[in-house]
């Protein structure tokens, strides 16, 4: 099930990041053709060196954004042992963000991202993290075909030492009689060949398995909000504190 499920968050993924490379990419061909006429001219002089330093500088960052999302699909899609390490999760919040941004900009969805400004140190494998909260975000544009707004949210909550994510959406909602079976396998409420039904059961179960919880807040016509929770990892000196309580 997992890996059927990675399989179907793969193919979503390549199509978004197809059209988010293929902008920097374009860019790039620009800034390579510009310094190829300069160069042909002969001797670079003071203004070409000036103006040659400038597309260097502008095609780094570039380039490093195209390295960072196909380590993130690298990431995702490479079957890996459960490992589990200390992780920041708004690290992986923003590789989320990152490989869906243009996927969400093509579906008239305004993205607001409001994230912890210090670490939030969770014990988990990151590969896994990344697929459950995919797996939200997709939940969530797909719930919004017209457009809508999507708000990512991190914080920490010290006084029961507990991480906290919530995705929220202003998408279909879900009716009073479907709330209590949207973490089922296959329960889906999609026309047959939309979906498989997976998705949230998958999160759900990597919310477990980090010992986690996660609930759902929804209304019709209104929008959903998932909201999860995992033990914050207080870091102090060379020791490690975990938090299991729930």
């Amino acid at each position: 099930m997992i890996q059927e499920d990675r399989m179907i968050s793969l193919g979503k993924l390549v199509a978004s990041c197809v059209h988010e490379i293929n902008n920097p990419i374009q860019g790039l061909l620009t800034f390579s053709r510009l310094m190829e006429d300069i160069l042909a001219k002969g001797q670079p002089t003071s203004k070409d060196l000036g103006e040659l330093k400038e597309f260097v500088s502008l095609m780094t960052p570039e380039l490093e954004r195209c390295g960072k999302i196909v380590s993130g699909l690298l990431s995702f899609s490479r079957e890996t042992a459960l490992e589990y390490k200390t992780i920041n999760l708004n690290k992986v919040l923003e590789a989320i963000i990152a490989l869906t941004h243009h996927k969400l900009e093509l579906q008239s969805i305004k993205l607001a991202t409001q994230l912890c400004p210090e670490p939030l140190w969770v014990r988990g494998n990151a590969s896994r993290l990344e697929q459950c909260l995919l797996n939200l975000v997709f939940n969530a544009m797909e719930a919004m075909p017209e457009g809508g707004d999507l708000w990512v949210v991190s914080k920490l909550d010290p006084a029961q030492k507990n991480v906290l994510v919530e995705i929220r959406d202003t998408g279909l909602g879900i009716n009073e009689e479907n709330m209590n079976h949207i973490f089922d396998p296959f329960f889906t409420t999609k026309e047959v060949g939309q979906g498989t039904g997976l998705g949230l059961s998958i999160a759900y179960g990597i919310v477990k398995n980090h010992s986690g919880h996660i609930r759902v807040e929804s209304e019709v016509e209104k929008g959903s909000s998932f909201f999860l929770k995992f033990p914050y990892l207080s870091l102090s000196g060379n020791g490690m504190e975990e938090n299991h309580g729930r």
